[in-house]
C-alpha cells in the first residue's frame, strides 16, 4: 500500500509540475540582431543548454520535457548568431568581430534581459563547450554546476592547422551560404588558443560524458580525443568522467535516460536538503521505468519477425545450421501467419536435407502469401524430385 500511494504521489508531482509549465518562444535584440530563445518555465535556478558547433538549439528538443519535469528548472535552449532563427549582425563586416567572446557577450546580453542573469547551471555538447567554459570563467560566482557531452576540450590545439586546410574549398561557398559557419571557420585559430589559456574553476563540479564511439576514423584523433577527457578529469578536482559505452557524438540521441538522469543529479546537487531528496525520488523513479521500458523494447527488437529472420540467415550464411534451424523455428512460432517466417524455415530444413519437412514449409509459405514466387519454385523443384 505504501509502495502504491508512493506512485500515486509521484505522477501527482509529475502533473503538477507539467500543467505549471510554460514555454516561451522569443527572438530579443541583444544590440544590431537578435538571438532567438525557447524557454520551458520553471522555478529555481535555471539550466542553459549550449549546442554544438553548427547546430541550432533545438537540437535538444528530445530530452527537455523531461528534465523540465525531474527538475522543476526553468529550461533554456537558444541559437547563436546566424543558426536557427537567430538573426545575423550584417552591419559588422569584419570578421575577426564575429568571434566566440563576442558571442559570448550576446548570450550575457540576452539572458540579462530576459531576467536569468543570475546563477544558473549549464549543459554543452561538443564546441559548446567553448562556450560554457568561457561563460564560468566570466561568471564564475554564478555558475553552480556543468554538464559537458563530448566536448572538445583542448583536443583541437593539435588539429586545428590541418582542419583549416582541409577545409580551405568549403570556406567561399560557408561565406556565400552559410556566413555563421564561415565566421566559426575564420576565427578558429583565434578560439582555439584562447580556450588553450582558460579552464573552467575548480570549484564548479563538472560531470564530462565522453562518447564510446568517437567520431574519428583516425586512430590518432579518437586516442588524442580520449586523452584530452582523461585529462580535463584528472586537472579538475570536482569533476566526474562517465564514458557512454556503445554511444556516438550525440549521446542524448543514443542514450537518453543516461544524459537526462546525469543531468537531473547534477542539478539535485545543487538544491538544499529538502529539494534534493524530490528530485532524486523523481529521477530514481523516472530511471526504473525508463530502464524498464528500454528492456522491453530491446526484447520486443530481437524477438520481432524481420530481426530474428535476419538473424537466422546470418547463422545460415555462416554455416551454423543447428542455430540457424532454432532461430527460424522461433520466428515461426513467434510469428504463425507470417509466409515469409515458414519459407526461411524451409530453407534451412532444405539445406540440412530435411526435404519432406521442407516441402511442408514452402507450402504453408505459399499458402500464406500466394505471390512468394521463390516458395513456389522452390516447392515446384523440390515437388518434381519427390
Amino acid at each position: 500500500m505504501k509502495l502504491f500511494l508512493k506512485v500515486i504521489i509521484f505522477f501527482i508531482l509529475f502533473s503538477s509540475i507539467k500543467s505549471q509549465s510554460q514555454t516561451i518562444d522569443t527572438l530579443v535584440d541583444v544590440g544590431n540582431h537578435k538571438l532567438h530563445f525557447n524557454i520551458i518555465k520553471g522555478s529555481g535556478i535555471p539550466i542553459l543548454f549550449e549546442a554544438g558547433a553548427g547546430s541550432a538549439g533545438r537540437v535538444w528538443n528530445s530530452i527537455l520535457q523531461p528534465i523540465a519535469d525531474l527538475t522543476g528548472a526553468t529550461i533554456i535552449t537558444y541559437d547563436r548568431e546566424g543558426l536557427g532563427k537567430s538573426t545575423m549582425n550584417t552591419l559588422e563586416t569584419e570578421d575577426s568581430k564575429h568571434n566566440m567572446l563576442n558571442s559570448l557577450v550576446d548570450l550575457e546580453t540576452g539572458l540579462k534581459k530576459l531576467g536569468y542573469n543570475k546563477q544558473i547551471m549549464l549543459v554543452s555538447h561538443s564546441f559548446g563547450g567553448y562556450f560554457s567554459t568561457l561563460y564560468s570563467v566570466r561568471n564564475p560566482n554564478l555558475v553552480k554546476s556543468i554538464v559537458l557531452i563530448d566536448v572538445n576540450h583542448n583536443f583541437m590545439e593539435k588539429f586545428v592547422e590541418s582542419d583549416l586546410k582541409k577545409q580551405e574549398l568549403l570556406i567561399p561557398e560557408w561565406k556565400k551560404n552559410k556566413l555563421a559557419i564561415y565566421y566559426m571557420a575564420t576565427n578558429i585559430r583565434e578560439t582555439v588558443k584562447m580556450m588553450s589559456e582558460i579552464s573552467i574553476p575548480q570549484n564548479i563540479p563538472v560531470v564530462d560524458l565522453v562518447s564510446g564511439i568517437p567520431s574519428f576514423k583516425e586512430t590518432e584523433k579518437v586516442e588524442h580525443w580520449k586523452e584530452c577527457h582523461k585529462n580535463f578529469v584528472a586537472s579538475h578536482p570536482k569533476s566526474i568522467g562517465i564514458t557512454a559505452f556503445e554511444c556516438g557524438h550525440g549521446i542524448w540521441f543514443d542514450n537518453p535516460t543516461l544524459v537526462i538522469t546525469t543531468i537531473a543529479k547534477s542539478y539535485a546537487e545543487t538544491l538544499d536538503k529538502k529539494q534534493k531528496t524530490e528530485v532524486y525520488e523523481r529521477t530514481l523513479n523516472y530511471a526504473i521505468s525508463s530502464l524498464n521500458n528500454v528492456k522491453k523494447e530491446n526484447s520486443a527488437y530481437i524477438h520481432s519477425e524481420d530481426n530474428l529472420n535476419n538473424l537466422g540467415y546470418e547463422y545460415l550464411n555462416k554455416n551454423e545450421n543447428e542455430k540457424a534451424l532454432e532461430t527460424f523455428k522461433l520466428n515461426v512460432l513467434l510469428n504463425p501467419t507470417s509466409g515469409n517466417a515458414y519459407d526461411s524455415y524451409g530453407a534451412i530444413l532444405l539445406k540440412i536435407n530435411k526435404r519432406e519437412e521442407a516441402i511442408k514449409m514452402y507450402k504453408k509459405s505459399v499458402e500464406l502469401n500466394p505471390g512468394n514466387e521463390n516458395g513456389k519454385r522452390v516447392l515446384d523443384e523440390l515437388l518434381k524430385q519427390s
